[in-house]
């Protein structure tokens, strides 16, 4: 499957290297939930740290930790990728 959000993937890499805030708008489906916070979570400015992503709805915030994110690096939701819901954390 392709995403667009891929094709912009590196000029935003470089664009987070000088700036703390950069603004993404693209469609649904698109990737911006899924595909750039694993494509980012590896990179050297981020040292480790966790990448927090906040989502409006519950079943969002569930439908994009798990299956999906988890799937795409094959792991089980707690590993790398978690989520926590008000009232309720899960991993």
């Amino acid at each position: 499957m392709s995403y667009p959000v891929l094709e912009i993937v590196k000029e935003l890499k470089q664009q987070l290297v000088s700036r703390k805030t950069v603004i993404l708008q693209a469609p649904p489906g698109a990737g911006k939930s899924t595909i750039l916070p694993l494509e980012l979570l590896h990179e050297p400015w981020l040292q480790n740290k966790k990448i927090i992503m906040l989502e409006p709805r519950r079943l969002a915030a569930r439908s994009v930790a798990m299956p999906r994110m988890a799937d795409l690096w094959s792991e089980e939701v707690g590993q790398t990728v978690g989520y926590r819901v008000r009232f309720l954390k899960i991993r």
